[in-house]
């Protein structure tokens, strides 16, 4: 009986945490406009060392410090890490959700990690004009907008990392195969677009020769009258005069 009434005791208390879980993500849902933002699902598995790898393989080519963040980063799955692995770099996390970003704050404290920074905003109003990377995870609906957004503000040599969804209006430079949970996803590897410049319009000059013989061609020609066809008009016939008579 003891033994029987523990497994219900656990029951209880799963049952009782997966209820309180799904209250919490219809909330969520709700409030970020019934799925205009993600909900706070932590990265994990293949598709988060391979997020992980290819963000190590950017930090340690640079010799500088750089500026890191993670757009809807829930509790730090991505940046905590990373964070623990490269203190001479800044991280930044933007979370819209009160919930995974105290969790997140609390992660780094316990840590000892002081090189990275949770902040509670929305990244579509948010600047990421002095990023040197950008990882997010975002929903299809919020793929166009956000690619519009940073291919405006990113600098030249900034690199954006996007879990499983892609970005538009960004140049695309690499997509990485990989699997969440055994079934097969994406990571798509952006910089900024190169601005294509306009070639300036070349006049077409017309050499003052050139316009001089255009207007010479087809001018009016007075009509000369030949002597030949004057001489052949009829001159007035002169009059006949009578002889004088002797006296």
């Amino acid at each position: 009986m003891c033994c029987h009434g523990l497994i219900v005791l656990i029951a209880l208390i799963f049952g009782f945490a997966a209820a309180i879980y799904l209250i919490y993500q219809t909330y969520s849902y709700i409030r970020c406009g019934c799925g205009k933002y993600g909900p706070f699902v932590s990265s994990y598995g293949k598709i988060k060392e391979d997020i992980l790898n290819e963000a190590r393989a950017i930090l340690k080519k640079s010799k500088k410090s750089l500026k890191i963040t993670d757009l809807g980063c829930g509790s730090g799955a991505l940046l905590l890490p990373l964070a623990k692995e490269f203190p001479n770099h800044q991280f930044i996390g933007l979370e819209w959700d009160i919930v995974p970003l105290t969790m997140g704050k609390i992660k780094a404290k316990m840590k000892g990690l002081k090189n990275i920074t949770f902040v509670k905003d929305n990244y579509m109003k948010a600047s990421h004009a002095d990023m040197d990377l950008i990882m997010c995870y975002v929903l299809k609906v919020t793929g166009e907008p956000l690619g519009k957004k940073l291919a405006k503000e990113i600098k030249e040599t900034a690199v954006v990392i996007s879990e499983m969804f892609p970005l538009g209006h960004l140049e695309e430079t690499k997509v990485i195969n990989s699997s969440l949970a055994g079934i097969p996803e994406k990571i798509f590897v952006y910089k900024k677009a190169a601005v294509k410049t306009p070639k300036p319009a070349v006049k077409k000059t017309v050499s003052k020769t050139v316009k001089n013989k255009e207007t010479k061609k087809k001018e009016p020609t007075k009509k000369v009258a030949s002597k030949s066809k004057t001489s052949l008009k009829k001159q007035p016939a002169k009059k006949k005069t009578a002889p004088k008579k002797k006296a």
